[in-house]
Order: C-alpha cells, then sequence, then structure tokens
C-alpha cells in the first residue's frame, strides 16, 4: 500500500493520493471524531467507507486527492476529490452517488471555504467542478458565496432532482399526511399483499447477515427489469458487495427481505445515518407484481423508518411517480463550478 506523500502544498492543506493507496486520511479522522466534534455528517456518500468501496472497486484508476482546511493543528474540513480532464470533481462517480459535499466543522463553514480555496489556487488547480449537491450544502451555500467574494468565476446551474420527506412520530401521523386517495392506496396494496399468504419483512443489519442476504438481494433486483439485470454487471456487483460491507461495519446498512410464504419476493438497499433513511435501490420478483411486491416493500421501510424514530426520508436521485405518490418532495439539486483563475 503506498503512503500519504504531501504535495509541495502540504502545509496549506493539501494531500494527494498515489496508486492504491488508502485514501482521505483527513476525511477519516473527522469521521471518527464526528461525535466528539458534534460533526453532523453530510450525507453517506462522502463517507470514508463508501469511497473506499468504490475505490476499490469501479474507481480503482482514480487518483484520489483531498483538499483540507486546518487551523493550527485543528482540521476544519475537508473536501474529497479527482482529476477528471482539466478540473477537480469529487471522488467517486455521480451515477452511483447521489450527491457529494465536503466535510466541515459546525461554526467554521466560513473559515473553511477560505483555507479550501487557498489550497486549491496554490496547488493550481484551474477549476473545481462540485455536483451534483443540495441547496443547503456547504458547496452551494459557503464555498460559492466565499469565492465569489473572492473575485473568483463561479457558475451554479439546475442538476437533477433527489425527492425526500420529513417523517412524523407515528406510522398513522404518516398515513395522515398522504392524500386520502394515497392513504387508500396505501392500505389496499398492503391487505392484497396479506391476503396472499404469510407476509414477513426481514431487515439485516449484521454484516455477516447483509454478505448472506445479498445473492436474493441482487437475483430480485435483476428480475423485474432488463436495464436493471444490464446494469448489474460483475464490476457493479463487486461494487455493491464491497459497499455493504463496509457500511454495514459502520452499522449503516438496512438490506431487507419481503417474503411472502417464505419466499424472497423484493429487496430493498437502505442506508440508516441516525437520523435519516436513504433508500438507494430495491428490486423485486416480477411474478409477484399482481400483489405490488415492490410498491409494498417500499412502504415497509417507511414504517420502519418512523418506528426506528428517524426525522427523514430520502427516496434520492430521480423523479419516479410513486416517490410522490408516498409523500416525497422534489429537491432541487446543483452543479457549481469555480474557476480558480478569477
Amino acid at each position: 500500500m503506498c503512503p500519504l506523500e504531501p504535495s509541495p502544498a502540504a502545509d496549506h492543506g493539501l494531500w494527494i493520493i498515489t496508486g492504491r493507496a488508502e485514501p482521505l486520511d483527513e476525511l477519516r479522522r473527522l469521521w471518527n471524531e464526528r461525535n466528539i466534534l458534534g460533526l453532523r455528517w453530510p450525507n453517506p456518500f462522502v463517507s470514508p467507507a463508501w469511497i473506499d468501496a468504490w475505490k476499490e472497486t469501479l474507481g480503482a484508476d482514480a487518483d484520489i486527492f483531498a483538499l483540507s482546511a486546518w487551523e493550527g493543528q485543528a482540521v476544519l474540513g475537508a473536501l474529497p476529490l479527482m482529476i477528471h480532464g482539466d478540473a477537480a470533481r469529487f471522488a467517486g462517480d455521480p451515477d452511483i452517488f447521489d450527491y457529494f459535499d465536503a466535510v466541515v466543522i459546525p461554526g467554521a463553514e466560513e473559515k473553511a471555504a477560505s483555507l479550501l480555496l487557498e489550497a486549491a489556487h496554490r496547488q493550481g488547480l484551474p477549476s473545481l467542478d462540485l455536483g451534483p449537491v443540495r441547496p443547503d450544502s456547504f458547496v452551494h451555500t459557503h464555498l460559492t458565496e466565499t469565492a465569489r467574494s473572492q473575485g473568483l468565476e463561479v457558475f451554479v446551474q439546475p442538476e437533477a432532482v433527489t425527492v425526500e420527506m420529513e417523517l412524523p412520530d407515528t406510522w398513522d401521523g404518516y398515513l395522515q399526511r398522504l392524500s386520502g386517495k394515497q392513504r387508500h392506496e396505501v392500505r389496499r396494496k398492503m391487505r392484497r399483499l396479506e391476503e396472499a399468504g404469510a407476509v414477513s419483512f426481514r431487515i439485516h443489519t449484521d454484516p455477516h447477515d447483509v454478505e448472506r442476504a445479498l445473492p436474493v438481494f441482487f437475483e430480485l433486483f435483476k428480475s423485474n427489469r432488463r436495464d436493471k439485470a444490464g446494469f448489474l454487471t460483475q464490476s457493479m456487483r463487486s461494487y455493491f458487495q464491497s459497499l455493504c460491507r463496509a457500511m454495514s461495519r459502520e452499522g449503516m446498512v438496512r438490506l431487507s427481505l419481503l417474503e411472502l410464504d417464505g419466499r424472497s419476493i423484493a429487496g430493498t438497499l437502505c442506508l440508516d445515518d441516525g437520523k435519516v433513511i436513504y433508500l438507494y435501490n430495491n428490486g423485486y420478483d416480477a411474478a409477484y407484481g399482481a400483489v405490488s411486491a415492490g410498491w409494498v416493500s417500499k412502504v415497509f421501510t417507511i414504517r420502519d423508518a418512523v418506528e426506528l424514530g428517524r426525522e427523514r426520508y430520502e427516496f434520492l436521485r430521480g423523479d419516479e411517480v410513486y416517490k410522490f405518490r408516498l409523500g416525497g418532495g422534489e429537491v432541487q439539486l446543483f452543479r457549481v463550478r469555480i474557476h480558480m483563475r478569477g
């Protein structure tokens, strides 16, 4: 394994990872100390475990580095990046990382933004091409405003949407938030499934249980749509395996299987950061379309999120109709480009 190699600008907060080295030491430091620092991690997609899983599989050829902001001996923030063409982009693939952000200590946003831009300038990066990001992200708010105040060219444009909803305290509270028509639809489809046989909804969180359930999930993932079957190449399968292995060790995976009469008919892969449940992927056996197996499995994950006391449920990127029928609302995502030479 290659060591971390400081660049000529290391004292200004830039560290480059070469070859297949374990990436993002400063990001990892923030992750390990997040509870001590009172740090609310922006999303799972910029966690060290997630980026590592991608680097080990689909991103093996990527040269990942991190801009980091320091005040004395304290790290204030980190921006995980890689070079793509003539720009630095977020480390990862937007096709499988729903959105990104920097990680910054609460209360240090303005100072961290200035230091991160200084590090990018000293490294000679011509531009930062950052997206997609949420409207409430550090990148969209503090980094863009700081860049503009320094006279840099900043371009912000809409790029895709994510869908999410705030969660009430109870399942009945969730149902009451739906329109009368959709509330009736949820109850009708759940009742139809229950009338078809013995229903169970098993949620796997232990790393070993997740590992054993993954082959079943993969088969369900490929079952109902040809495009999903084509998407799940061997390399993509390896990525999902590495991802679930790494994130389950962090206690963040909820891999569920919906069973009817002992047969798995739908599966959902959710991430859980303690406050938000993220619906990352799902699949179902097309033979059970008549009982809305895929649709009902998603409803069960919403009920699980409510029972866990989570604050928000994210359907993630894409504007599929079912997300809105289940109570979701659209949130615009953005692409931010900062030209470092003003």
